[in-house]
């Protein structure tokens, strides 16, 4: 125990120190969460009244260990069901307590926090913790393999692979020739080393092994299952076996929706693999239609991130053949998502930056390609309003772009270009449909007034991106938490 370092320890004496932190004493944790959406949601809302309660009769709060041990057990119950926000609120709200009691406490916060920052897209912030992790407590297979997932998504792929290794050592048996037997969990994790290395023949047969004892030692783990669907199915994408890795990846999907929902994460990632696999399968319709579906549940969960919106848009623009294979107009259905995900980033303060500036650049370009004047009234009222929509993300990303290159960031002079030109496009189209259908809204005047000279009202354009920031909510890797080590699985 810690020295009291706080005015109420110094007063009312150190918390209670005669509660045991075992697995028995943290039930809500231990649950698997494979009953779908609903279910999961019920099962939630039951654990919050409970934690609720608990608190309400124990007036000490976190210094007590009962609520100290609840408050973890709630938090695990958040990373299982993806509601990062509300456990990281929880686990900042407990880190004083955890970190001055000391053993298994502290242990117990860093691994669980440190698997908050993975799905958060934070693993440079993970990878201390784990560390501290190994330091704290004796050699366990999952910490190494928990460091390897770590920096094998950090790309260190030879430093994770030193882990794996010794992960299988650990526990690992040997045959009669004395060679390590690997069990699935490493040959699934070794797997991916060699994926990420590109070794692509040596990848898909480690991959292929962990499936099959998957599916002969654990059939009914949907959700480990599609996640090593997944792993096997960009496998044999990035070897360019596409239709092979269509009907794997699309297992993983059914997967998830069967067991944890379409709102989840690991359903978006799904969606993702997929949609890449069948644009390289040249069936560029079904690709937008699994990748629309993707961007739109990345861009409404916690760990929403630009890197994966600006991606699926780069397939969108650049791979799928638009004009020729898909309609144009088919584009206008990333509308709202993308009004979704800006929204999303304005709340968590992630629309600063040059990262953000690239991002809205694609996503004023797919709404400038599907707004072209022309068609019926109601068809041009639409158009009308994803051009303003548009105009107010390139007019924000453009100072950011500006800012990164001047401030040595990146050389990001080709997308200051785009910007230029695109809101040239926009101006464009605003005076055709003027002239083909007469004045357009008011929104569309002011906007179309910088072809006569004039400067956009701030005040319009302010307008038009804050109402893309007003909309309403729509609602790799799991873990199975204890109370003395946390084990994840790969993607």
């Amino acid at each position: 125990m810690m020295p009291p370092s706080s005015g109420a320890e110094q007063a009312v004496g150190p918390p209670r120190d005669d509660f045991l932190l075992r697995p028995e004493v943290l039930p809500w944790s231990e649950q698997d969460f494979l009953g779908g959406l609903e279910e999961n949601l019920r099962i939630v809302q039951e654990c919050e009244a409970k934690f609720a309660r608990m608190m309400a009769s124990h007036p000490e709060g976190f210094r007590a260990p009962e609520i100290l041990a609840a408050a973890l057990d709630l938090a695990v119950v958040y990373l299982k069901n993806y509601a990062l926000d509300k456990a990281d609120a929880l686990y900042e709200a407990v880190k004083p307590h955890c970190l001055s009691r000391g053993l298994p406490w502290n242990v117990k916060w860093f691994q669980d926090c440190a698997t908050l920052r993975c799905k958060q897209n934070r693993q440079a912030e993970a990878a201390p913790m784990l560390e501290e992790v190994a330091k704290l407590t004796p050699p366990h297979e999952a910490t190494l393999r928990n460091l390897g997932t770590v920096y094998n998504q950090l790309r260190e792929h030879d430093k994770a692979k030193v882990y794996f290794d010794a992960a299988a050592e650990l526990v690992g048996k040997k045959n009669e020739q004395g060679e390590l037997l690997l069990d699935k969990e490493d040959l699934w994790n070794i797997g991916l080393v060699h994926k990420n290395k590109k070794n692509y023949d040596k990848a898909a047969l480690m991959l292929d092994q962990a499936l099959e004892k998957w599916l002969e030692e654990d059939p009914e783990d949907d959700v480990t299952l599609a996640k090593l669907y997944d792993s096997v199915g960009s496998c044999y994408d990035e070897m360019g076996r596409h239709e092979e890795a269509v009907g794997v990846l699309q297992k993983a999907k059914d997967l998830y929706d069967r067991s944890i929902g379409t709102e989840s994460p690991l359903y978006g990632s799904a969606c993702e693999r997929l949609s890449r696999a069948l644009v390289h399968a040249e069936r560029y319709q079904e690709g937008l239609d699994s990748l629309i579906e993707a961007f739109t549940v990345i861009a409404l969960q916690d760990a929403v991130h630009p890197t994966p919106l600006f991606e699926l848009l780069g397939i969108a623009l650049e791979e799928i053949p638009i004009t020729k294979e898909v309609d144009t107009a088919e584009l206008a259905r990333l509308e709202m998502p993308i009004q979704a995900a800006v929204r999303n980033m304005h709340y968590r303060g992630l629309d600063q930056d040059g990262n953000c500036g690239v991002l809205f650049e694609r996503m004023a370009r797919a709404l400038v390609l599907c707004s072209q004047a022309g068609g019926d009234a109601a068809a041009q009222a639409a158009a009308t309003q994803r051009r303003g929509t548009a105009r107010a993300l390139l007019r924000h990303a453009a100072p950011l772009v500006e800012a990164a290159t001047r401030d040595g960031l990146a050389d990001l002079t080709h997308v200051t270009m785009l910007i230029e030109t695109e809101l040239q496009a926009l101006d464009n189209q605003d005076a055709a449909a003027r002239l083909g259908i007469g004045p357009a809204s008011p929104r569309a005047d002011a906007q179309a007034s910088a072809t006569r000279g004039q400067k956009v009202p701030q005040k319009a354009e302010a307008a038009v991106y804050q109402s893309t920031t007003d909309l309403k909510d729509s609602k790799e890797q799991e873990t199975a938490t204890s109370a003395t080590t946390t084990r994840w699985r790969p993607r």
